[in-house]
């Protein structure tokens, strides 16, 4: 009988693997592809947020998880060796209503105990950044953001997690998901039957797609999201010092500059409701789009340059927060939807919260006394 099974292994399913196998009991990991983080994980910013651009307006797990889990990322990187690009980022604004902006959240962050923001003249912004474009006046420096090689991490949090006891297995497709007299019974693809204690639906995309097998009514609606990217080879490498950030919106972060571990520079992300919660293309319309914002933030733009376009699905919900909460049925049924942007940032605080907020008060886990918490 298996205690904890987790379906998905992205970067928030391997970090539950990892977070679970410090428990006394038997963790398995399925997830479909014929690797790890193939999906949703792969397929983004690969960015962790600084905590400032995390306020509770925006959801307010989103905001607790994404701020504890950008602090946990700091740790994660520098025990797993995981290469990340880590000068900071800077929040740009055009207008003198956008600076104001700026100024309302530097005192936000401050209230709420951040003081590592630095408000910068458009003077300072040229020198630390000489490609911005010259309509930028002024900014906020955060010297906690960084990107990160999201396919190493995840396969170093698994990799931990196998160390501790977990078993993890790909090519592992769940085609149904039904109650047992002792807890649950996941069915694969491949006809193989697992019977566990407790499932937690880690799917993302594909989270709303494995709640429809077991639950009469959806406890939330999944909205499939395409962003696109554009990416800059490392020839580019230099063009741009910083994550740049365009102006706070009450909707989305909008389209990024974001240098890489590898020394290539994402162009991204646009933000498109699609039906498909499979897979995603790039489109001319987004590359577009992409290209016509980022030139509104930087100037000598090197576009020549051009590696490679890409897109992604989020796991997005109609509501605007993460959805992390047990079924009403099955209460040892845990699924976690709609953990689109800052989910990566947050993936290390989402696992923790999920055993300590949930499983414990659901059922009390003993913990290994001596887990291996950061070899691989």
């Amino acid at each position: 009988m298996i205690d904890f099974l987790i379906i998905g292994g992205g970067v928030i399913g391997t970090a539950l693997a990892r977070e679970l196998s410090h428990c006394k009991g038997r963790t398995v990991l399925l997830e479909k592809g014929r690797s790890l983080s193939g999906v949703q994980s792969t397929h983004n910013s690969a960015l962790v947020h600084p905590p400032a651009m995390m306020p509770p307006d925006k959801g307010k797990l989103k905001s607790v998880l994404g701020k504890k889990g950008s602090f946990l990322h700091q740790q994660l990187a520098r025990h797993f060796d995981v290469p990340v690009f880590h000068n900071g980022a800077i929040v740009t604004a055009r207008t003198e209503e956008e600076l104001e902006k700026l100024h309302r959240l530097k005192q936000q962050s401050e209230a709420e105990g951040i003081d590592t923001i630095t408000l910068c003249s458009q003077e300072k912004l040229l020198e630390r950044e000489p490609n911005l474009h010259p309509d930028v006046k002024g900014g906020l420096f955060m010297p906690e953001a960084m990107s990160a090689d999201t396919s190493v991490l995840t396969e170093r949090l698994a990799a931990n997690a196998r160390l501790n006891g977990a078993e993890i297995y790909t090519n592992t497709e769940v085609t149904a998901l039904q109650k047992s007299s002792s807890g649950f019974e996941v069915e694969t693809k491949e006809g193989r039957v697992f019977q566990s204690r407790f499932v937690i639906n880690a799917a993302g995309a594909a989270s709303g797609f494995i709640a429809g097998m077991i639950e009469d009514k959806m406890p939330f609606e999944p909205v499939s999201r395409r962003g696109e990217y554009l990416v800059l080879s490392r020839q580019a490498a230099g063009f741009i010092n910083h994550i740049i950030y365009p102006p706070p919106t009450n909707l989305t972060k909008g389209v990024l500059i974001i240098p890489q571990p590898d020394g290539t520079i994402r162009l991204g992300p646009t933000d498109t409701q699609q039906k498909d919660f499979r897979s995603a293309l790039p489109t001319k319309e987004g590359i577009d789009q992409i290209r016509h914002e980022v030139n509104m933030l930087a100037v000598e733009i090197p576009y020549h340059f051009e590696e490679r376009y890409y897109a992604g699905i989020r796991s997005s919900i109609t509501d605007p927060d993460f959805y992390i909460r047990p079924s009403e049925v099955h209460p040892r049924l845990i699924h976690l939807a709609g953990l689109d942007s800052p989910g990566v940032t947050a993936s290390p605080a989402v696992a923790s919260y999920v055993l300590t907020e949930i499983i414990q008060n659901i059922e009390p886990v003993e913990c290994k006394t001596e887990p291996n918490l950061f070899g691989y």
